[in-house]
């Protein structure tokens, strides 16, 4: 276990935050991994600062095995740590430090077991996927698996090593972030009449994205909590002075919806009632008024599929005989989406993921090393 531990240590030093790059980390991973006698390949975003990572090991074949985890974490900006979240520490048998379950524990107990996958005789690959910008709607995943199509590879399965307290997930919501414009006419505040106040058209309009909530809990798959798709605003930002009436305002929001339901009809759902129920009132003011959304990034629900190649595997391998449905996303469901079964199932746990503080327990560790481990000699059989 000490090795893991250092490792993961060691990523966790990566300050990744997604806004940032994560070069350093991948030429660290990708050094690691080729020591090993790792094949390797990257790609990258538009920028150039960020990098997926795929690396495999074994032959050169279809039918392999993914190891796949994200490499950005969510900002510490404002949260009250009482240590330095890129200064990992062991307490209590906990390891503390931003990333240290979500998901840097599974990377880093992955990658410790490099020269182990090495000398094991594969009679089917390992495929090693690190990724990019996961926490800002899984965006980086999709250049991967692209290149992976590219490429022709077509593995089996792949396991993705998101904090689930090691228990088998087999489906999870999908989701977007969205931002909508509200547009209107400047004015004075004194006469409210005479112009069209964009932060009070975006108060309406988080209003009615509760009520399309509401909507949906008449739609609700128990496996789920909450059981039901779900709507809300989580930032808004406008106006110019406290006297102006503003003359824009913007909303950004999200969907999370469940798997198997079509997410573009809450959209549409919200974009109707919008154009019903909000903008007649704003437009006998000013015709110009108008709400204008954009989509900034979406990621695919995972489908509950108990037989799939990954939950049976994931399922003989840990002894489990439940297969949960979780409300948060991961990269799972694009895996899915590019015809490879995928499951969840990684050490910590997702209340710990995001809140200051956060932490993995050692013992989480210690049993992501020996699931691993037996997904080797699986492989290798």
């Amino acid at each position: 276990m000490t090795g893991a531990l250092d490792l993961v240590k060691a990523l966790i030093a990566f300050d990744t935050t997604s806004r940032d790059s994560n070069l350093a980390l991948i030429d660290f991973a990708q050094d690691l991994l080729e020591k090993s006698g790792a094949r390797c390949r990257r790609t990258f975003d538009a920028t150039g600062r960020k990098a997926n990572l795929f690396a495999s090991f074994g032959p050169d074949a279809d039918g392999g095995y993914v190891l796949s985890g994200h490499t950005d974490v969510v900002p510490v900006d404002g949260q009250d740590w009482s240590s330095d979240p890129f200064q990992p520490e062991v307490r209590g048998g906990l390891l503390y430090g931003r990333g240290a379950c979500d998901m840097k524990g599974f990377i880093g107990v992955a990658l410790s077991l490099a020269p182990e996958i090495a000398r094991a005789r594969l009679a089917r690959p390992i495929h090693f996927a690190l990724s990019y910008d996961e926490e800002v709607g899984c965006v980086g995943v999709t250049g991967l698996l692209d290149d992976i199509r590219a490429q022709g590879l077509k593995p089996a399965l792949a396991i993705i090593g998101e904090p689930t307290l090691m228990r088998i997930v087999g489906a999870h919501k999908g989701g977007a972030k969205l931002v909508t414009r509200c547009c209107g006419r400047e004015a004075h505040s004194s006469g409210p009449e005479k112009g069209a106040n964009a932060v009070m058209m975006a108060g309406e309009f988080v209003a009615l994205l509760d009520s399309v909530w509401e909507e949906q809990r008449a739609d609700e798959d128990p496996r789920f909590d909450p059981p039901q798709s779900t709507v809300q605003a989580n930032m808004i930002r406008g106006g110019t002075a406290v006297n102006i009436l503003a003359r824009e305002a913007e909303v950004t929001w999200e969907y999370r919806c469940l798997p198997d339901r079509d997410p573009q009809k809450i959209v549409e759902r919200v974009a109707a009632r919008a154009e019903a129920e909000i903008l007649p009132k704003y437009r006998r003011r000013a015709p110009e008024a108008a709400l204008r959304t954009e989509l900034h990034a979406r990621y695919p629900g995972l489908a509950m599929d108990e037989e799939s190649p990954a939950i049976r595997l994931a399922r003989e391998l840990t002894g489990a005989n439940h297969v949960e449905a979780v409300a948060y996303g991961t990269e799972a469901g694009h895996f899915q989406a590019y015809g490879i079964p995928a499951a969840g199932c990684g050490p910590g746990s997702i209340e710990q993921a995001h809140p200051p503080r956060e932490f993995c327990a050692l013992s989480e560790l210690q049993a992501c090393e020996v699931f691993l481990r037996r997904v080797i000699a699986k492989a290798s059989a």
